[in-house]
């Protein structure tokens, strides 16, 4: 093996030990810090208004909507999405259920 393979060799093995071959879970990066920032949240009952502001400089009503897109066209387990979904309710059914 000459020093060029040898390179070649390396670069695979530390690729596949970071897992850079891995099958993406979501769709984009941002469909990915959606998804993780939301399930981080969910056990406390979701993310407050603020922290969502901060976060990503959306409205709640935007952020559970962009939410709710990114979680249809990625790869989420069904668990996690049924959490997702009963933490972030859709803005028209939360207002269905306060009247």
């Amino acid at each position: 093996m000459n020093s060029r393979e040898y390179r070649q060799w390396r670069q695979r093995r530390r690729a596949a030990s970071l897992g850079v071959n891995r099958k993406r879970k979501h769709p984009d990066s941002e469909a990915e810090r959606l998804i993780e920032f939301a399930s981080i949240w969910a056990p406390f009952g979701g993310a407050t208004e603020e922290e969502i502001f901060v976060h990503f400089g959306m409205t709640m009503r935007r952020f559970i909507e962009r939410l709710r897109q990114v979680i249809s066209e990625s790869n989420c387990v069904q668990d996690e999405i049924r959490i997702l979904e009963s933490v972030y309710p859709h803005p028209t059914e939360s207002a269905r259920n306060w009247v």
